[in-house]
């Protein structure tokens, strides 16, 4: 029996994990098996219910004593950007938060030397004073040790203190990395590991539940991670004092890691995955679109997640490390992205108690009518092993719709000026041709025969020729296709995905869904197209006039795979104009990671075999080769041979870190 069999079994039977599983579970390639068996256990747990709650994050300052390495949001005192809060400013940013909704206030920051503990009692007093029925979470077991460092007092007193003051319940900030391997290189002047356990074990006897995390995606490698979850669930065996786990991705910038891209999506998923199989005992396991991002964290709820955190309005931790998924989400925005991820939003409180749980369910049911439903995302096994892409180095495309392509002779001499442009040193630019049917066109007019046309435009450079207005009915196409294939040009067929939105209801804004119906149909008749006509693949563009969620575009490449069978080779869009979540709510591409990037290594397990052609500027050819090697698999594709460095290998069983 397979080692993952095995460890299913374990699942199945309620057998506890050991390490050497979690760490098997790391190093395996098979993603989506292991996050089907993640989804199944938080289903058992949670049913298809996602929480989320109104909360809002105050960072009182940034000026910090300490100096840790992967840090970029702490300053020293006259450093440019240093900021510390008046108690009174934190009031009146919490007082927005409450009016708005808001059930948590969410309070860590940075340890301001001159700052004494009567500061830290005075804003906890006054904010309880102020919002008595909002819970307080604040101070990270690092910030209570200064504290209690300062004072010359024990841990136990402050801890009491600031309880009696109204502290509801302790952030999970300040874990890092447990393992001294890492955490004596990342932040050596923070508590130690035992420290931080002791920090919650003791809040945890005074009844003060606290959250946990992990930050990942820098030095440390699996081993350390699987380290650091084994001490969190012997803690939790021994108190069941904590709240959820949340796994945070590492942000690259302003930092003295020397680390210059973020974490792959692939781990992303992983992560959640393997810790909602080996952490058992914890209820609640977080997908932070902080720090992941809208993508990512949506698809994340599939991977074994049950919370996507909550509205936070400004977060700046992450933020200031370059994190790119903004510092607010509006309820309605939270509501709608697990929605369509086909699941139920439900409002929680800080301890992961339902708000109105009857109120939540009506809501969700109220908004399901109003968008229309989507089903979860289902996680396939077979997958392929390869992605292939072709860069405008190398590679680049002539629409025969263009009107400036008017004649024969126009689109021809238009392949031949593309050709020529820009020639690289692994020869001249190949071409890829959109609008067979539209070239087919002009050549009837100029009365050139299909068959002498499409070997005109081989010669020009054509190396495949995509149809934007495929119809399966037209007897002409099957001469068309067949001539093209006659001149050594594949053929492609052209789906399109498109986000409809619908009217606002009942109070609620407007929602945006796939027209899933107007998918198939184009599915249907594409489909149909390939035996008769011997398309070799099929092209999925994204309409972009809406957004489209990653999940969707994931289920959109699984349903035509399906309809496609195996003989087409599935072309996919993604990294030249699929419009994201990050794009949508304002963010975009750093010159770093271009947002839809992490998703890249998934496509290959829901369908797709090819990347079309992506543009060098934007993407850049090393990271998005290691991204795809990231997850196991090959990467092949139409770019200069100076555009990769081959020798820049990837050790599957070690995070992969940067290279450039």
């Amino acid at each position: 029996m397979s080692q993952m069999r095995e460890i299913e079994k374990k699942v199945e039977s309620g057998i506890r994990l050991n390490d050497a599983d979690a760490l098997f579970l790391f190093e395996s390639p098979d993603l989506l098996r292991i996050g089907a068996l993640a989804d199944r256990v938080n289903r058992e747990k949670n049913q298809d219910r996602i929480f989320y709650n109104i909360n809002r994050h105050i960072n009182p300052t940034n000026i910090c004593a300490l100096s840790c390495k992967f840090c970029a949001f702490s300053r020293k005192p006259g450093e440019e950007g240093a900021y510390a809060y008046e108690i009174d400013e934190m009031v009146e940013k919490a007082r927005t938060a409450v009016n708005q909704g808001a059930t948590e206030l969410h309070m860590v920051g940075g340890l301001h030397p001159r700052w004494p503990f009567k500061r830290y009692l005075d804003m906890i007093s006054t904010m309880h004073r102020e919002f008595p029925a909002v819970h307080l979470k604040a101070f990270t077991a690092v910030e209570l040790d200064w504290m209690a460092r300062r004072e010359r007092r024990t841990l136990g007193e402050i801890l009491q203190d600031l309880k009696d003051a109204g502290l509801g319940s302790l952030p999970g900030g300040g874990a890092e990395i447990f393992h001294p391997e890492i955490r004596d290189q990342i932040c050596d002047t923070k508590v130690s590991a035992e420290q931080w356990i002791d920090t919650h074990r003791l809040a945890h006897s005074m009844g003060l539940r606290s959250n946990c995390t992990m930050l990942y995606g820098h030095i440390e490698r699996y081993e350390h991670r699987v380290d650091h979850m084994r001490r969190l669930r012997d803690l939790q065996d021994e108190t069941g004092g904590f709240n959820v786990f949340i796994p945070l991705a590492f942000q690259p910038y302003q930092n003295d890691m020397g680390i210059g891209r973020y974490t792959f999506g692939f781990d992303d998923l992983k992560t959640i995955a393997v810790a909602r199989l080996y952490l058992d005992n914890f209820a609640n396991i977080k997908s932070y679109w902080v720090m992941l991002g809208q993508d990512i964290a949506q698809l994340g709820l599939s991977f074994g997640a049950n919370d996507f955190d909550g509205t936070v309005t400004e977060e700046k931790i992450s933020r200031m490390a370059g994190g790119r998924a903004g510092m607010v989400m509006s309820r309605s925005d939270l509501e709608h992205l697990i929605l369509r991820a086909g699941r139920t939003p439900v409002e929680r409180d800080t301890l992961y108690r339902p708000i109105d749980l009857e109120k939540s369910l009506a809501r969700a049911a109220e908004m399901r009518a109003s968008a229309g439903d989507a089903s979860p995302l289902m996680l396939p096994v077979a997958h392929a092993r390869k992605l292939s892409f072709a860069t405008t180095s190398s590679t680049t495309q002539v629409n025969a719709e263009d009107p400036a392509n008017l004649n024969w002779e126009n689109l021809l001499a238009a392949c031949g000026k593309m050709r020529s442009t820009l020639p690289t040193a692994d020869g001249p630019r190949q071409i890829v041709l959109t609008g067979l049917t539209a070239a087919s066109g002009l050549m009837e007019a100029a009365s050139i025969p299909f068959e002498k046309g499409f070997a005109e435009l081989a010669t020009a450079g054509v190396r495949r020729v995509i149809e934007t207005a495929a119809d399966a009915t037209n007897q002409s196409l099957h001469l068309i296709h067949k001539a093209a294939h006659r001149a050594d040009l594949p053929t492609s067929g052209r789906v399109e995905l498109r986000s409809v939105t619908k009217p606002a209801h009942a109070g609620e804004p407007a929602a945006s869904r796939i027209d899933w119906n107007a998918f198939q149909t184009q599915l249907n008749r594409v489909s149909q197209a390939l035996r008769p006509l011997g398309m070799t693949a099929i092209s999925l563009e994204a309409s972009r006039d809406g957004v489209i969620t990653a999940g969707e575009y994931l289920d959109a490449i699984q349903r035509l795979r399906s309809a496609a069978g195996e003989q087409a080779e599935i072309v996919t869009s993604i990294l030249s104009h699929v419009p994201t979540l990050a794009p949508a709510m304002g963010l975009g591409n750093d010159g770093s990671q271009h947002p839809a990037q992490k998703l890249v290594p998934l496509l290959a397990d829901f369908g797709a075999d090819d990347l079309g052609l992506i543009d060098p500027a934007m993407i850049k050819v090393n990271r998005l080769v290691e991204d795809i090697r990231s997850a196991g698999l090959s990467a092949a594709g139409d770019w200069p041979s100076d555009a990769y460095n081959a020798n820049a290998g990837l050790d599957l069983r070690h995070k992969p870190d940067d290279r450039n």
